[in-house]
């Protein structure tokens, strides 16, 4: 074959890693002298992705130019690869143009990873950085720490709009994005206690489809705040395949004897999935990729269902009927940001799950106690919690879908409240002439609707939430002052 292909890491690893890969398109047909290994210093403290983007831009300009790469060639990323990959592509071509046709990230940490602040600390720079002067990458794991701005930022440039602008580095046509990821944990990550991930990212971390909503109580009200879902940039949906044999790091070897499946489907399945990405040659092609690859994720969900059907494929994919698979759920992650009608951060805030009553304009209260469902929410619902360390009013929640459908919104939710799911947020004020929704003392809570069971109405957050999917969610809180926070009177 005469499609030349770049191949580009993740973060502590090197240009070796995608070795694996590499030697799978050799044995397809691709010439070894078409494929290249692209490599970056992930681990210096002073280095940054888009100090990386940057010189990516420089060596495929010099690349072309010497006739080693040609007009147009594909690019296949892993984890991090996909940041730095992503960077440069918004950076240098926002409006399309790229010189890539088709873009596979392997195991992508396009919304982070819950290892990120491992990475960061001292028992990570023990460990990780020992070889390199103890340094892990400091810029590099902020930008991968869950709720990152960095990440929301990238989304907003490539996927995300919030102006209704639909420009973007991707298209069916021009540069066409693809997603694959494993949900077999790496050996030994399980003390964790993660569901639904690879051993370092999550599935719904490396979904390139985002959503994105602002919630504004400055605009509104307490009871019905302004609702402005942001803009699809690119193409609405990419071919997305959630596979349950590989981990993160067995992603790179795509061989069947890697798989941790004995189906000869199941270990096959990864091969022939890059293979069939880097052959598309067009819109319809594309399309008909999405179409394959969702029913390797509807089947991949069926292992985390109860019945004689589930049972049977758990002992055809993982070779017993009774195999745990949870590991194989859908989850949610959304990611709140908090701050003032006038742009302030507001970092000490609260975001919790629960349900809203039936009754009528009543003002949602908190603070006096806690329900029955909220607890039940807490418990059963969100996975993991995590504000991000470096922007204090940025959080991130995982939150477990099937346990909501299935469960809470079903069987648990009493019948003076709404089967919905919804956030209640609250803030201290930050000083005595300060505060959040009003100046009268009092504690105020609002009311954010998230998922229901009924389709709704979409635009007003009904059906906002998506499997295996981030969602961004701006939360704009009305800044109140005291009226003597300016004063005039008198001279006499």
């Amino acid at each position: 074959m005469s499609e030349h292909v770049l191949l580009i890491h993740g973060w502590s690893a090197s240009d070796k890693s995608m070795a694996g890969v590499g030697e799978l398109l050799a044995a397809k047909g691709y010439e070894t002298s078409d494929v290249f290994l692209g490599g970056y210093p992930s681990m210096d403290d002073d280095v940054r992705i888009a100090d990386s983007g940057r010189r990516l831009n420089a060596v495929i300009a010099e690349m072309q130019g010497d006739g080693r790469l040609p007009a147009r060639f594909h690019v296949v990323v892993h984890s991090t690869g996909a940041l730095v990959a992503r960077w440069w592509m918004a950076e240098y071509f926002p409006r399309g143009g790229a010189p890539v046709a088709n873009f596979l990230m392997l195991a992508p940490a396009n919304f982070g990873s819950p290892l990120a602040t491992i990475g960061r600390s001292t028992l990570g720079r023990l460990t990780k950085g020992f070889t390199n002067g103890f340094q892990t990458g400091t810029h590099f794991l902020n930008s991968l720490e869950l709720a990152s701005q960095f990440q929301e930022d990238l989304a907003l440039r490539d996927r995300l709009s919030e102006d209704g602008h639909t420009e973007s580095p991707f298209s069916e046509s021009g540069t066409r994005p693809y997603v694959i990821v494993g949900a077999d944990p790496i050996f030994g990550t399980g003390i964790l206690g993660e569901k639904a991930w690879d051993g370092t990212v999550r599935v719904a971390t490396a979904n390139i489809d985002p959503r994105g909503v602002t919630v504004d109580f400055s605009k509104g009200s307490i009871l019905k705040p302004d609702f402005r879902a942001w803009t699809r940039r690119g193409p609405d949906e990419t071919p997305f395949a959630v596979i349950p044999d590989r981990s993160h790091l067995s992603i790179l070897k795509p061989a069947p004897k890697e798989s941790a499946s004995k189906d000869k489907t199941v270990s096959e399945r990864l091969e022939k999935l890059i293979l069939q990405a880097l052959d598309v040659k067009g819109a319809d092609g594309y399309r008909a990729v999405i179409d394959d690859w969702t029913a390797i994720c509807q089947e991949t969900r069926q292992l985390a269902q109860d019945g004689v059907e589930a049972d049977a494929l758990r002992d055809r994919i993982l070779g017993r009927a009774g195999a745990d698979g949870s590991r194989f759920r859908e989850f949610y992650q959304i990611v709140v940001e908090a701050v003032d009608d006038t742009g302030l951060p507001v970092d000490d805030f609260s975001i919790w799950l629960t349900a809203p009553k039936k009754t009528r304009e009543t003002q949602f209260k908190a603070g006096n106690s806690v329900t029955r469902i909220e607890i039940d929410a807490q418990l059963s619902l969100i996975q993991d919690r995590h504000v991000n360390s470096c922007h204090k009013n940025r959080l991130s929640l995982h939150v477990d879908r099937r346990e909501l459908l299935a469960n809470f919104l079903r069987d648990r939710i009493p019948p003076s409240y709404e089967a919905s799911l919804a956030a209640g947020i609250t803030a201290a004020s930050p000083g005595k002439r300060v505060g959040y929704f009003d100046m009268d003392g009092k504690e105020h809570s609002a009311l954010i609707r998230l998922r229901a069971l009924d389709p709704g109405d979409e635009t007003r957050g009904k059906r906002f939430l998506k499997r295996y999917t981030t969602h961004f969610l701006r939360v704009i809180l009305p800044r109140a002052t005291s009226d003597d926070v300016f004063t005039a009177r008198s001279l006499r």
